[in-house]
């Protein structure tokens, strides 16, 4: 009986010893130790960032915004603190988390929540609520960029991810332990990297103002004459990042980027025309008798309000908008010559804005559609098959201004490090002569005649010389018995020394002078103020 006793009892010593030491590895062991304190602790992110998005002056378009955010610990004295600090709709929409034990973070809009159980952090946001080229900059979601540069630069913007976190420490029940130290964790430094744009937020926020004075719905394109870099890229209306499901059935469609979007033309393309025609001999002085009107086959068409423009050479029929004019200079020429022309000057392709961002397209008639003379005469004021961009009646614009040289239009400048330097290669946009110097010079005086004494008077300023072309596109829509038009307005200013080029669509004007000179006018005159 002894002999079973003891043997027992040596047995449980042995399971004794090999249970101290299983509790001495599991205290000991690094996974062990780990699993343990995850049990103890309770993260919450406050916010997670990604790379920015930069002017070209290393303003932040997106990822500098910041917001207040409340970490809660939840408690029938904290409920009751909060009745009487916050709006009773968000005490509301609070109630099942501060019946709970778990702490829990709130957007709040300032710190007078503040409390024991209740403290407020600022912390990053990625837009403001008032932000500019929203756009161009587009929207990042729970997935990642939805539009915009956003979703162009996805990949890059996403590999600048930070976080800023707390940490607290909390009881089984998942209640927080009082007076317990809490750990920041704060990451988003890295989301300094970005990438920077062409963009000027001056210049943009001079477009944008504009624009919103005078219209509902268009573009506004802005670009540097020299270097073909876009200063401003402007679309309405407008909408605010933070809050998309506001505009998602708005009939005005809001989200929709016009400044890379197609349009019909109209009379805005009659430069290619001209351009065509003076490459291939035509002598700007020739004069050709205007009655109003010309008959193609069975069609009868008209200038524009069906004028009697009487004898006019290049100049007049530029600066008066005459169609007849250059209906009988398309015939001269042919569609291949207009088409070889449109295409110098950016048309009928994507306009590569960057390395990984394009504008639409566009249509050019098929050369084989211009053999019919109803397709040709169309095409000789802008309408018919052709649809265009405001970025590309912006680089044809600056083409000329510039002396004949096409410089692709870009909005992207480059990617940048943590420090805001451009490390990528930088960007080399497509560039060639698309006419004489001449044919330009010609031109350029053609369209300042329009500015003092034509279509484009009502763009004009005393305080900036400046040469444009207007144009009133017709769409072929008829909305409550009234015909949409497309008004245009494609100028450069200096006149003398061209710096800016400023393209502006107004959907649904009256006429480009009427409806789009005005803005043109704002914007040239506001850039170059002396303290703008």
């Amino acid at each position: 009986m002894e002999k079973r006793i003891a043997g027992l009892f040596c047995f449980m010593l042995i399971i004794c010893a090999i249970l101290i030491g299983k509790i001495a590895v599991i205290d000991t062991h690094e996974d062990y130790v780990s699993a343990a304190r995850n049990h103890s602790t309770y993260k919450l992110t406050l916010a997670k960032t990604r790379g920015k998005i930069y002017d070209r002056n290393k303003n932040a378009l997106a990822g500098d915004a910041s917001c207040l955010k409340a970490l809660i610990i939840p408690s029938s004295k904290v409920s009751a603190e909060l009745l009487g600090r916050i709006p009773i709709e968000k005490y509301n929409s609070l109630e099942d988390q501060l019946k709970g034990s778990y702490p829990f973070v709130t957007d709040v809009s300032d710190g007078s929540c503040e409390c024991d159980g209740v403290t407020v952090y600022r912390v990053p946001k990625r837009y403001p609520d008032h932000s500019l080229a929203v756009h161009l900059v587009g929207i990042c979601g729970k997935n990642g960029g939805e539009s915009g540069i956003e979703r162009a630069y996805d990949n890059w913007l996403a590999s600048a991810e930070g976080e800023l976190s707390v940490t607290c420490r909390v009881s089984a029940s998942g209640r927080s332990l009082d007076g317990a130290d809490r750990e920041i964790t704060d990451t988003t430094r890295n989301s300094c990297r970005g990438v920077m744009l062409t963009i000027d937020s001056n210049i943009q926020n001079i477009a944008e103002t504009a624009a919103a004075k005078y219209m509902e719905r268009g573009a506004v394109v802005v670009t540097d004459i020299e270097t073909g870099e876009i200063l401003a890229m402007a679309s309405l209306p407008s909408y605010n990042q933070n809050d998309i499901a506001a505009v998602l059935n708005d009939k005005r469609s809001p989200l929709i980027n016009r400044a890379i979007s197609t349009y019909n033309a109209g009379s805005v393309f009659k430069p290619v025309i001209a351009a065509a025609a003076l490459e291939n001999g035509l002598d700007p002085n020739e004069e050709y008798e205007c009655s109003g009107f010309v008959r193609i086959s069975d069609n009868i068409m008209g200038c524009i309000k069906h004028t009697q423009h009487g004898t006019v050479n290049l100049e007049k029929a530029i600066s008066h908008s005459c169609n007849t004019y250059f209906i009988n200079l398309s015939r001269r020429i042919g569609g291949d010559a207009i088409i070889e022309m449109a295409q110098k000057l950016g048309f009928g392709s994507e306009t590569k804005l960057g390395q990984h961002y394009s504008s639409a397209a566009g249509i050019l008639p098929d050369t084989s559609i211009l053999t019919r003379p109803a397709e040709l005469a169309n095409l000789s004021f802008g309408q018919g098959r052709l649809m265009v961009t405001p970025i590309q009646i912006a680089g044809m614009t600056s083409a000329i201004a510039r002396g004949g040289e096409y410089i692709e239009p870009y909005v992207v400048m480059g990617l940048t490090d943590e420090h805001m330097n451009i490390i990528s290669q930088p960007y080399s946009p497509e560039r060639h002569m698309a006419m004489s110097r001449t044919t330009a010079r010609t031109l350029c005086s053609c369209m300042r005649t329009a500015v003092l004494d034509g279509t484009a008077k009502a763009g004009a300023s005393d305080k900036i010389s400046s040469a444009a072309k207007t144009g009133t596109a017709e769409t072929g829509i008829i909305k409550n018995g009234k015909k949409i038009n497309q008004a245009w307005y494609a100028g450069f200013f200096p006149y003398e020394n061209p710096k800016y080029a400023c393209v502006v669509l107004v959907e649904n004007g009256t006429s480009g002078g009427v409806a789009a000179g005005p803005i043109f006018k704002e914007i040239a005159e506001r850039i170059s103020a002396p303290h703008r």
